[in-house]
């Protein structure tokens, strides 16, 4: 039954009205959107409320609302992050409740929440714990000396160690020398090994450990690598190797070419700081560790990523734990 005259008539003024209304109304939310009248500003506010609270319930919206409401807060995020917009308090608690909401076990088994949901928890955490450094990785010490480690990290490393108790350990990147002291330590607790760190610059102040030569030189010289190879053990027992020196990609790429054959099957090539260059810290970084890794991997087939020590959700050498083949 089609319509009468009049209903026709009236249906075409409506849409009519509904699209002028509509293009209005994206002019008011983008005037609003300047700042620069707090009126328009506030109607566009109150236009916005409107549209989120006609969406239907979230868990029914289709693809394409989901998308519109991710597009508007990721904006506005954006423009908080880059100080274009200061947020209030109650927008800081309200997107704090929602990023809250994104897990929350009632109970000790709870299932793992989806990976995405698991790598932005994860990732953010990272991101604090990295860029709060004065309040974070800057104030680890350990028997008085700085060590620059993610103290999980340790955990897994002193792990590694109890499984292959090395003869050799190969440190880059002394500097203070803690995390020499503290491998030292480590293989005196098995009565078993030696630590050889190397770093460009000779410091008086570090530790000494009866464990432990300190080597001067650039950690991907072949003279370094040389005297590295003169202290290999006889006795067949395992070497590790634990980059953290230039970060740089050619810089440790040199480094995995050199000390790469020097690592006993079944031992690790640790590559540290793998999570720089937006990995996901410091993204002005420019391509480092992980970017390193990836062209070393493509040239050989000895080793592999090991995954499953990273056991603690976030280290700071994600897909850094090379293992060599047995």
């Amino acid at each position: 039954m089609s319509d009468s005259p009049l209903a026709s008539v009236r249906r075409r003024v409506g849409a009519r009205w509904d699209h002028l209304a509509t293009q209005r109304a994206k002019v008011v939310l983008s005037r609003g959107a300047r700042g620069s009248d707090p009126a328009t500003s506030a109607e566009s506010s109150e236009l916005t409320r409107h549209a989120l609270a006609s969406l239907p319930d979230s868990s029914r919206w289709s693809d394409e609302q989901a998308a519109s409401v991710a597009a508007l807060a990721t904006r506005w995020l954006a423009a908080v992050r880059s100080g274009a917009v200061a947020p209030t308090d109650a927008q800081i608690t309200a997107i704090s409740s929602a990023f809250e909401s994104l897990y929350q076990p009632t109970f000790h088994h709870e299932p793992e929440p989806p990976a995405a949901v698991k790598q932005v928890i994860t990732d953010q955490f990272h991101r604090l714990y990295y860029h709060r450094k004065p309040h974070t990785w800057e104030r680890t010490w350990y028997r008085g000396h700085r060590i620059v480690k993610y103290p999980c990290d340790l955990w897994i490393y002193q792990t590694i160690i109890e499984e292959l108790k090395p003869g050799l350990i190969i440190e880059t990147g002394t500097r203070f020398g803690g995390s020499a002291l503290w491998l030292g330590d480590q293989l005196d607790y098995h009565g078993h090994g030696r630590v050889v760190s190397i770093d460009i610059e000779e410091a008086a102040k570090r530790p000494p450990h009866d464990r432990v030569t300190y080597l001067v030189g650039s950690s991907s010289s072949a003279d370094i690598g040389d005297q590295v190879r003169a202290m290999l053990p006889n006795d067949g027992s395992p070497v590790l190797a634990i980059l953290d020196s230039d970060h740089s990609r050619d810089h440790v790429l040199d480094e995995l070419r050199l000390f790469g054959p020097l690592i006993t099957p079944g031992s690790y090539l640790i590559v540290e700081d793998t999570n720089i260059n937006g990995r996901p810290v410091y993204p002005e970084f420019g391509p480092g560790p992980a970017e390193a890794i990836e062209d070393y991997l493509a040239e050989t087939n000895e080793y592999v990523v090991d995954h499953g020590r990273e056991v603690f959700y976030m280290s700071m050498h994600p897909g850094g734990f090379l293992r060599r083949k047995a």
